[in-house]
């Protein structure tokens, strides 16, 4: 150490002296047996706020999730994801090279009903497009549905479409008419058991022209042909129609009904984009008009409206939404209507089960983005039904809340997962690559 003080090396020799002795007692320090509790942790593993950021973590899990799956295996959302430039090798697995033909999966299911999985197959041109979609659930749960539709913007932007459709369904449920069937005299019950389950056959062709003559304003002129066959299960897999109603006393049950109705519809609405949370108004009204084929029953007139506001809390894009929708069905002739075209309620988020010639639907919801193309919701609805508009009141209604997450672009739904609970149960809903059921007469269940 005797370099370390010799004046003769000046004040950078003293700088160096004093980074050799810096030096030598830390290296002593690391050899001290205290050296032996240094671990190289900067922080603790855990510190005050982590428990909050790991419940905001399990609670975005299923969203994050969910939309990793979507954004994976989804057609639709694969081009979405390509336009913003992201992943671009997915829809390079599912369209061909042009982009004008691709295929996706398809997934439904839903609490109380089967399980379905298929897949739809999309060409498009330049003002034309056409998709094929199969489904398959089990013998008696199947569904084959094409559509075609040619567009033209000029003079005034127009779509016109056709469809067809064939499906089996089973287990459907039917409690009788009223909101409370079961003490309704309308319903001929000659047993203690109180619903049926039955399963059902059904084609459908649709002819449709949407027209846009104002940027908010849409028309929609529709008409279609139906035919159905309601049948009772294969004996031993539950009540028939006779076990629980008096024969005869349930208009087109045990039989097919074949039905021209034809619809005008008008929409005024001022959002932004269609699908997407964000303010605007949505205004409907609509008139059709049914007759039977070749039968005795099937005349009808259908009237209803909806209306819901979305609006604008905190954010544009976190938006409350309260909505009511009513619908009447009448029968000029007083001829009874087939139990299977009464007004139901399928904008009603927990178990659709009511049925009689006038409905309404009060709803109100809480959506707000999440990230791009994801969107969050509570929602809790009320409904009734009742023989007349006059006769609709507030008492007696059926109420559900729930919460749930939706994949969109900009025009259309893509996906949607949610749970509804009410006092008749808890209703688990899943919608893949298949079209949302909401406000669309022509295609109602």
């Amino acid at each position: 150490m005797a370099g370390c003080v010799s004046r003769s090396r000046g004040w950078g020799g003293g700088l160096a002296c004093a980074a050799i002795v810096l030096l030598a007692c830390a290296s002593a320090t690391a050899q001290s047996p205290a050296a032996d509790n240094v671990s190289g942790v900067v922080r603790p593993e855990k510190v005050k706020g982590d428990a909050l950021r790991s419940a905001g973590g399990v609670a975005l899990y299923l969203p994050r999730e969910f939309a990793n799956l979507l954004f994976v295996t989804s057609g639709a959302a694969a081009g979405i994801v390509e336009n913003e430039q992201v992943v671009p090798r997915v829809r390079d697995l599912l369209f061909s090279r042009d982009g004008r033909i691709g295929f996706f999966p398809t997934l439904f299911m839903e609490t109380g009903s089967s399980f379905n999985v298929g897949g739809r197959m999309i060409a498009s041109g330049n003002n034309e497009a056409t998709s094929l979609r199969a489904g398959y659930g089990g013998e008696d749960a199947n569904v084959v549905e094409s559509r075609m539709r040619f567009a033209r913007s000029t003079p005034v932007p127009m779509v016109l479409s056709f469809e067809g459709l064939h499906d089996r369904r089973t287990g459907l449920g039917y409690l009788g008419i009223g909101q409370e069937p079961t003490t309704d005299p309308r319903n001929r019950f000659i047993t203690p058991l109180t619903q049926v389950s039955y399963r059902e056959r059904r084609e459908r062709v649709i002819g449709s022209l949407g027209m846009r003559p104002a940027p908010d304003f849409e028309v929609f002129l529709s008409s279609s042909y139906s035919q159905r066959l309601s049948e009772d299960l294969p004996p031993g897999d539950g009540p028939r129609f006779d076990d629980v109603f008096a024969p005869g006393s349930v208009p087109g049950a045990l039989r097919t009904t074949k039905l021209v109705y034809t619809e005008l519809a008008l929409r005024l609405d001022t959002r932004d984009v269609r699908a997407a949370p964000v303010p605007g108004m949505v205004l409907e009204g609509y008139a059709g008009t049914s007759r039977g084929v070749q039968q005795e029953h099937g005349r009808f007139v259908r009237m209803g409206a909806r209306i819901s506001q979305s609006i604008s809390i905190y954010r544009r894009t976190n938006v409350l939404i309260p909505k009511v929708v009513i619908e009447g069905t009448a029968s000029p002739s007083g001829e009874p209507v087939p139990f299977n075209e009464l007004t139901r309620q399928p904008d009603f988020r927990g178990f659709n089960t009511r049925r009689d010639y006038t409905s309404m639907v009060l709803s109100l919801d809480y959506r707000w983005k999440l990230a791009s193309f994801i969107a969050a919701r509570l929602f809790a609805d009320a409904a009734t039904v009742a023989p007349s508009t006059k006769e609709l009141s507030f008492k007696g209604m059926r109420y559900v809340g729930g919460f749930g997450f939706d994949l969109y672009s900009d025009n259309a739904e893509l996906a949607r997962i949610g749970l509804a609970i009410s006092e008749e149960g808890a209703l688990f809903m899943f919608s893949f690559g298949v079209s949302p059921r909401f406000g669309d007469r022509q295609h109602r269940d």
